[in-house]
């Protein structure tokens, strides 16, 4: 099922224009073309998602981590796979979100509660959008988070200008 943005935040809108527009003609965007000064004033809540092929299975490993998401999880997880690092509570649901952007190379909306300590389930909101270098396989996943319930500011006591420009220069040259 396509992602309706017109009926979400438009913050999802934005990122999806955004992407749109570093595409040129491809069906996905590629890492290399992203330029995280793009993200504004949402960097702390994206994360980089890498698809790893690993014999006949596919694994997600986070890249990089907002700064916002980090600390509202209260858990380092940068550079973890998904199944070793989300909670059994939400695990199966994020992985069957990544698996189907890998898969379709569409995005993919999710809204569901995530457990964070000492808050419970928080509800949040994201959006997965597929990146390919050879626009044939999804090798990246971009996901941007947003959490209805609370203030994003309150929600992880960061302001955007928290996260290092530098940790996304690393990992776009491939480090």
């Amino acid at each position: 099922m396509d992602v309706v943005f017109a009926d979400l935040d438009p913050r999802f809108a934005a990122l999806n224009v955004y992407l749109g527009e570093l595409k040129r003609g491809r069906r996905m965007a590629a890492l290399a073309d992203l330029d995280p000064r793009g993200f504004g004033p949402w960097l702390p809540f994206l994360n980089l998602i890498d698809v790893v092929l690993a014999g006949d299975a596919v694994r997600f490993r986070f890249r990089l981590v907002g700064a916002a998401q980090s600390a509202a999880a209260q858990l380092q997880y940068q550079g973890r796979f998904v199944d070793d690092a989300v909670a059994p509570a939400s695990r199966r649901r994020v992985i069957d979100d990544l698996t189907r952007v890998a898969a379709t190379c569409r995005p993919q909306y999710g809204r569901y509660g995530m457990p964070f300590p000492g808050r419970g389930f928080v509800e949040s909101e994201r959006v997965f959008f597929p990146l390919s270098a050879d626009d044939r396989m999804v090798d990246s996943i971009l996901a941007l988070h947003r959490y209805p319930a609370l203030e994003e500011a309150d929600a992880a006591g960061l302001a955007p200008q928290s996260w290092h420009l530098e940790a996304w220069r690393n990992a776009l040259a491939g480090g």
